[in-house]
Order: C-alpha cells, then structure tokens, then sequence
C-alpha cells in the first residue's frame, strides 16, 4: 500500500484500495451492482471499473464465473489489481489496462456492468489528466461508443446494466434502439426531499426483446 493510500473495508470481510485524496469509488458504483441481477451463470466484463468496487461486490455473486475489468487509467488499473490480490480473487477476477476499444474479445461476456462517464467533455472545464475527469467526463468514451462496444463484446442474448443521468436517459434510449438493445429493466433514483430523479439505472439485452419493467424508484439520502 502506497502512502497516498488507504485500505477501506468492505463488506464480507473484503477491503478495497483507495486514494485518501482524490478519486474514491462512490454510491452510484455500489447501486449499479446491487442493481444488477444474472438470470444464469456467465462470464461478466467491467467497463470502467475504476478501483474494482464493482467486480469486488459482483465477485461474490454465485452466478458470476469470472470476471474481466477493463480500466483505461493506468494507477487505477494497478489499484484493482492489488485490491484483487489482496482479496485473494485473481482466479475470478481479471484486471486489465486498456481501451475498451481494443479487447478484442467480440461476442465473449454473457453480462457487462458499467458506471460510466455521465458528462460529456463540452460541459465545463475538463482537465483530460485528471483522474476524476476522465471518470466523470466523456474524454476517452462516450456514451454511443459504449453501446457499440458493448455490442461487440457480448454474446446474443446477454444483457447490458448501466447507471446514467436521467437528462440523458432519450439519448441513451436512442442509443440502444439504433444498435440492437431492448431495455429490460428501468429504475429510476430520486434523492431524499427532490421531486426529479437525476440518476436511473438500465438493463438492456442485445438483440432479444424479453420484455420490460418500469421498477418502483430507489429513494436515496
């Protein structure tokens, strides 16, 4: 552990890597994974995983097989990795370094979970270095290139869980329909004491329409 670091505990025992100062995992990762429900066993991929809170929490999940979490920065990739090691899981979880572009593993995962950058880089000033930038903004992925990618890399029939900005949710609805996606599920999440949701979250299936649920909303603090 590196002396700009802490190691936080988890539940179930489990602990996880992250900066005392700057980009620490937040609730909407834990929602998306608590969110996300397999209907098989299967093989799943984490886009943008960030310090690993996702695949940790999912790695607990019996119909979970393996894991993949892909992470385009490289000090948060390296801090997945040694939370993984530290949670004895390298043989379920595997942490790689690189675009998402370039897996080249088409038609592979049975599920993929994303939290992914909610801000698109003409909002405000972006420093493209930072940490949180690059977490929060559209700089390296936007949101069409995520459905496509998730396209690319999942089987027919496998399913797509997202947490996204409720004032994108036509965009990301558009998106899917464009590239072959039938929203499944939808839960909308309001905070205490508002009346707009901002956030939602979605499972969609690529290429099979197997119905669809509007949820009751989460009510959040």
């Amino acid at each position: 552990m590196r002396a700009d670091e802490n190691l936080e505990p988890l539940d179930h025992g489990m602990v996880i890597l992250q900066k005392k100062d700057g980009f620490r995992f937040g609730e909407d990762a834990v929602m998306v994974a608590e969110f996300f429900t397999p209907a098989k066993s299967g093989k799943l991929l984490d886009i943008g995983t960030g310090t690993g809170i996702i695949s940790l929490i999912l790695s607990r999940n019996p119909k979970i097989d393996k894991i993949t979490s892909v992470e385009i920065q490289e000090e948060m990739a390296g801090m997945a990795k040694r939370s993984v090691e530290k949670n004895d899981l390298t043989e379920k979880i595997e942490v790689l370094n690189i675009d998402i572009k370039n897996l080249n593993r088409g038609n592979t995962y049975d599920y993929i979970v994303s939290n992914p950058p909610y801000m698109k880089s003409s909002n405000g000033k972006v420093n493209p270095r930072s940490m949180k930038a690059i977490s929060r903004h559209e700089i390296t992925l936007n949101l069409k290139e995520l459905i496509t990618e998730s396209r690319r890399l999942l089987k027919p029939g496998g399913s797509l869980t997202l947490i996204y900005r409720s004032e994108r949710m036509v965009e990301l609805l558009n998106n899917l329909s464009e590239l072959g996606f039938y929203p499944k599920r939808i839960q909308n999440i309001f905070s205490e004491n508002t009346k707009v949701s901002k956030l939602f979250m979605i499972e969609a299936v690529k290429g099979k329409n197997k119905g669809f649920e509007f949820l009751e909303p989460l009510y959040i603090k």
